[in-house]
């Protein structure tokens, strides 16, 4: 062999040397950031299994550098082509994102027919006659029901008489809010387009303190057709005839839905929808005070649209296996606020994530449930969508028993993990990749856990 060919066989060796060293360091420099980020996180599972990773590929590594250098080619190869191999498998599964499927007519819904507010029917009142003659089918599960103390009743508040005081608290406060939901509007309009209306109220709900949020048009088999609960008469029929519909939402603390299914998560839901009437009622006010309609819809029996189909709507999120909203951003960790209005806007689009096709994949809600309450089928009907359907009833059971409003469901999400750097780069490839999903999923069993353990909250 010539000094030339052996100066390009011994080029060509470093070249597979330099390439596999580079995608060991890669994935060396991935686990260092996902046990750091662990360590933070008090994801402690998570931490030593990722140390551990990162402790064998240093090792693979130097151990690569020791052997004979023919080997030594053959080994940082390999590494190399199983990296590129798996890129290749990533980007060439693109995701073909799925929708929420409309494939029926959708009737409005009966506030009277909703879980909470059946529970708000006392035994032997006018409503609770009315009532059950009316919806029988309902009668005995709801009586079944009524003989588990109510959430926040003062058997379960001696639990933990502290934090379920605060909760109660927070619920209490919201119900003195309702009367300040609704106006009059001033007599002049203050005249402005549409756009520069939308970046305003969109300004003004970011500095409030909302997190996310989006405008869509108030679709009317989204309201409520006769009123169930709350300070307006039980069964007028709701005439709601705004045009638009601005929603927004608050980021849950994950700290205090991480102890699920215990007391600090009722407080947290409470300290938000606290933190979402405040917003909401303000801003109302002040879109009547530039002279058009609003109203603002907030918990305390006072909704009087469904506020997840219209956070859909409105580019949030998507409806998840668990029944609620998911968010790209927070997953289900959210709660929502509305504001209904006539006031010009611009709407905004609906957004597809792939959580639908990540939920067909993950289960991992269904499969943690304490009442089996979410299902592990496929989408059935309901109301003309296409949806895995919630059994409430069974998931309110569970509500009763514990005193708290559960979320064992929403902190078990993937998509609940942090809003950081290195979760949100996992987020943005199960955004784009069928096989990023299925891998997403696998590690956050094998890391996080299948069932993962309650943590304690800020507030123990």
């Amino acid at each position: 062999m010539t000094i030339k060919e052996q100066f390009i066989t011994f080029k060509a060796m470093n070249t597979w040397v330099i390439a596999g060293a580079a995608s060991l360091l890669f994935l060396i420099c991935f686990f260092f950031l996902f046990s750091i980020y662990s360590l933070f996180e008090k994801e402690k599972r998570a931490f030593w299994f990722s140390s551990l990773f990162l402790f064998l590929l240093i090792v693979l590594c130097f151990g690569f550098f020791l052997v004979e250098t023919p080997l030594k080619n053959w080994l940082f190869g390999g590494i190399f082509l199983l990296m590129v191999l798996d890129l290749l498998f990533l980007l060439f599964s693109p995701l073909k994102k799925a929708a929420t499927e409309i494939i029926g007519e959708q009737r409005k819904i009966d506030e009277r027919d909703i879980i909470f507010a059946r529970f708000e029917y006392e035994e032997g009142s006018r409503v609770y006659d009315e009532y059950y003659v009316r919806m029988p089918q309902y009668k005995k599960k709801d009586d079944e029901l009524r003989r588990i103390p109510d959430i926040l009743s003062p058997s379960h508040i001696k639990k933990d008489p502290i934090l379920l005081s605060l909760a109660a608290a927070e619920f209490d406060f919201l119900e003195h809010q309702l009367t300040k939901v609704s106006g009059v509007e001033s007599a002049e309009k203050v005249q402005q387009s549409p756009p520069e209306n939308t970046r305003k109220i969109k300004g003004i709900l970011k500095y409030l303190g909302s997190d996310l949020c989006g405008i869509c048009l108030l679709n009317q088999a989204y309201v409520y057709s006769h009123v169930g609960r709350g300070p307006e008469q039980y069964g007028r029929e709701i005439e709601l005839n705004h045009k638009y519909a601005v929603v927004f939402a608050l980021e849950m603390d994950l700290g205090m839905v991480a102890s699920a299914p215990s007391a600090p998560v009722i407080v947290e839901t409470g300290k938000k929808y606290v933190e979402a009437a405040r917003i909401s009622i303000t801003l109302a006010d002040f879109i009547r005070r530039l002279g058009y309609p609003a109203r603002a819809h907030i918990a305390g029996s006072n909704y009087l649209a469904m506020l997840p189909p219209l956070a859909c709507e409105a580019g949030l999120g998507e409806l998840g296996r668990l029944g609620i909203l998911v968010t790209s951003k927070y997953g289900p960790r959210a709660r929502l606020g509305l504001v209904t209005t006539d006031l010009p806007l611009v709407v905004d689009k609906t957004k597809k994530f792939g959580i639908q096709n990540f939920c067909q994949k993950c289960q991992k809600c269904a499969r943690n449930c304490p009442s089996q309450a979410i299902s592990c089928k496929e989408k059935t009907e309901e109301n003309g969508v296409l949806k895995w359907v919630l059994n409430r009833e069974e998931c309110y059971r569970f509500w009763r028993k514990s005193g708290t409003d559960c979320a064992v469901c929403i902190y078990v999400c993937p998509y609940s993990k942090p809003n950081n750097s290195f979760h949100n780069f996992i987020r943005k490839m199960t955004e784009k990749s069928s096989a990023a999903q299925t891998l997403s999923i696998l590690g956050d069993d094998f890391f996080y856990g299948r069932l993962p353990y309650r943590k304690k909250s800020p507030l123990d």
